[in-house]
């Protein structure tokens, strides 16, 4: 594409997003503060892989030890062909890739409907969207964290669904989870679009992935062993987990509890099962009427996946970035702002701003953990939820009111005739 076809209008949030990337990043090294420690431990585990050497519970890496599966530590196998120094410049510039382009798929998703969006409405929409969630986008950057990759498979697996490339989508939905397992929550989904062709091949890309480490670990003890320490990881990881009624336990189990009557009879491991359940199941109901009040809505799929990706930091107890996951919800409510309820409206507004305000440069220090401790963002990604419900019934409201296509046609011609 030319040069002179990419400065324009149109592409001006992109422009001031990459400005912004390049600009940080040349900060961090001005300060000597470009760590991206997570990225190395990645790029540590890939190097050993190729080795054959143990890769969990390393007494010398000290704090920032592996604990993602063995498939996980693959990927990362092609940046072992660059230094260290260079692997990180390089990740930093895919993650800022992979936001401009997130961004424009969703835009583009959301104004699918809509020919000719203008310049201003897409510049708008995609930088408040992006500035609402540009503190966790910066940290995921600065740390080189895997959240946003996550996010990208996400978006890339609703271009598969809308193309009907049900296998891709499976395959994807597989890589993913070696990832971090978030997107098991695709699954009831999957079932209840009886998208059985995607499921397969989840299944079996589960299995293939999963036996990849044997081409480096070729004996049935090393590659057992792999797997073995794997799972020592996840038992300690959750067995590290935070209490429910702890101050800063973002998750919507904790947050309802603390904030409700409910915190006085959730004294025993019991009554937290029972209380557990009980949510995931009111939560599940939601889903479902949320699914299918947009049942005859031409663009339900990236509504659905909007508001089961925003549902991950609330189900998670995981770091701050993963409410990024927000950022669909964000663009499809900001794009279709001037047509939301007022209370909807509020809603979004509302939702963005807990979900974003916190930066700890604008707030202080004291300010910053205290409103982290009080789940600001949780609060947050529930207004914007509320939002989106209000939005999915409203087009609903307006599709049952509105002809379907031959009967709309059939009176057309009935009109023209009698003309």
């Amino acid at each position: 594409m030319p040069t002179k076809k990419l400065l324009t209008a149109q592409h001006a949030w992109a422009i001031a997003i990459v400005l912004a990337g390049i600009i940080l990043l040349i900060g961090e090294i001005i300060n000597e503060r470009f760590w991206m420690h997570d990225l190395e431990v990645y790029y540590r585990t890939a190097a050993r892989m190729l080795q054959g050497e143990e890769i969990y519970r390393i007494a010398s890496d000290g704090h920032y030890v592996y604990k993602y599966s063995p498939t996980a530590g693959l990927y990362f196998i092609p940046l072992t062909l660059l230094p260290f120094s260079a692997a990180k410049i390089f990740f930093w510039l895919l993650l800022l890739f992979l936001t401009v382009a997130v961004l424009q798929v969703l835009f583009q998703m959301a104004a699918h409907d809509d020919t000719y969006p203008s310049a201003k409405q897409k510049n708008t929409v995609l930088l408040l969207a992006f500035l609402a969630v540009g503190a966790h986008v910066h940290r995921e950057w600065h740390l080189g964290q895997v959240n946003f990759v996550l996010l990208a498979l996400y978006v890339l697996l609703l271009v598969c669904w809308r193309r009907e490339q049900h296998v891709a989508v499976g395959a994807i939905l597989a890589a993913s989870l070696f990832i971090k397992p978030f997107g098991l929550i695709f699954l009831p989904y999957l079932v209840l679009r009886k998208n059985f062709s995607a499921l397969l091949a989840t299944a079996i890309t589960v299995v293939l992935l999963g036996l990849l480490p044997f081409v480096l670990y070729p004996s049935p003890e090393a590659f057992t062993g792999l797997y073995n320490g794997w799972f020592q990881e996840l038992l300690i990881e959750l067995g590290a987990k935070q209490d429910l009624l702890q101050s800063g336990n973002h998750t919507i189990f904790s947050v309802l509890a603390r904030y409700t009557p409910l915190q006085f009879i959730l004294t025993t491991e019991a009554a937290i099962k029972v209380y557990q359940i009980s949510l995931l199941a009111l939560i599940g109901l939601y889903i479902l009427y949320f699914v299918r009040a947009g049942a005859g809505l031409r663009q339900r799929t990236i509504y659905d996946v909007a508001v089961l990706v925003a549902f991950i930091p609330l189900f998670a107890v995981t770091s701050l970035n993963a409410f990024l996951f927000t950022l669909p919800c964000m663009v499809l409510l900001l794009y279709h702002f001037a047509g939301l309820p007022n209370v909807a409206k509020v809603l979004t507004v509302t939702g963005c701003v807990l979900v974003g305000i916190n930066i700890r440069d604008l707030m202080g220090g004291e300010l910053y953990r205290f409103l982290e401790s009080i789940s600001i963002y949780t609060f947050g990604t529930m207004a914007l939820l509320a939002a989106l419900t209000m939005l999915r019934l409203k087009q609903a409201r307006q599709q049952n009111q509105t002809p379907h296509e031959p009967q709309r046609n059939k009176i057309l011609q009935e009109q023209v005739s009698k003309v």
